[in-house]
């Protein structure tokens, strides 16, 4: 089982929209079995993809038991598990998050025969129990919402304190960086704006395809899509709990192919190892 970890230092990035996005991408063009670990606060997954159709989700302390999980791969199947259903990961009486960091390795241990991928939807840097998952992680993405903060917040997910590289070099030498997916708002000036900083500032960290013509995967956001579509606009809160995802846009669809394809690289060395690339200085 290939694991992925969604992280950000940053709130209102895209990190829970993405994994849904790719969750249901990967189940539904791939047809993998796919399981959502809810790590974030408060969890929300659960309730988008039940939206979807995907109202099945695993709860108690236990492994799900999913008897169809162990059939053939074809049709896959897509699940999610949060943290606040199982009490080895609830416990508050940890600061150090070492008992966490067990449960949380004993736990993608338990499910690895189950399922093909784990997509992980972490808290924000630098929650230790973000940094456990990128401990244990086979490959981090970072969602990057286009805003005046947004260089800085790569850096910190790229070089901060908790970021991937000191966690490849401390914890988990294996980890692999999977990419920066800017996420933009395409009717904003002000993001046009930014997006030119920051394919000059981090061009390097962005996942590369000629599918789309600035040359890298990016992410419309999805008030975005319904303002094109000629739909309400909905407030920010409202779009990311709403469900209804517009995966017909010819950009969203681009963008989950591309991440499929990287995601399928890892461990074959077509992904960042952070050895032969430069500090992110900007």
């Amino acid at each position: 089982m290939k694991s992925l970890a969604m992280v950000s230092t940053r709130s209102n990035s895209g990190r829970t929209m993405l994994t849904c996005l790719l969750a249901r991408h990967l189940h539904r063009e791939n047809h993998w079995r796919v399981l959502v670990l809810e790590l974030a606060e408060p969890p929300r997954c659960a309730q988008m993809l039940a939206r979807c159709g995907h109202d099945r989700t695993a709860s108690g302390n236990r492994v799900p038991g999913l008897p169809e999980c162990a059939q053939p791969i074809t049709g896959g199947c897509l699940r999610v598990l949060s943290a606040d259903a199982i009490d080895a990961l609830r416990s508050r009486d940890d600061p150090a998050r070492t008992r966490y960091y067990a449960n949380l390795r004993h736990l993608l241990s338990a499910v690895a025969p189950w399922f093909d991928v784990c997509l992980i939807d972490a808290p924000l840097l630098p929650d230790l129990r973000a940094v456990c998952a990128e401990a244990l992680a086979d490959a981090v993405l970072s969602p990057l919402a286009i805003s005046p903060e947004c260089v800085e917040c790569a850096c910190a997910v790229i070089n901060g304190t908790y970021g991937i590289r000191n966690v490849r070099a401390r914890l988990n030498p294996a980890l692999c960086f999977a990419g920066l997916v800017p996420v933009v708002d395409i009717s904003s000036p002000m993001d046009e704006a930014w997006v030119k900083v920051v394919e000059t500032t981090l061009r390097e960290w962005l996942i590369v395809d000629r599918v789309f013509p600035r040359g890298y995967a990016w992410l419309p956001r999805v008030t975005s899509i319904r303002r094109n579509a000629k739909r309400p606009a909905l407030h920010s809160r409202a779009a990311a709990q709403d469900a209804r995802i517009p995966e017909a846009s010819p950009t969203v669809t681009a963008c989950l192919d591309a991440l499929s394809r990287r995601l399928d690289a890892i461990g074959s060395g077509a992904v960042h190892t952070l050895h032969d690339t430069q500090v992110c200085d900007a």
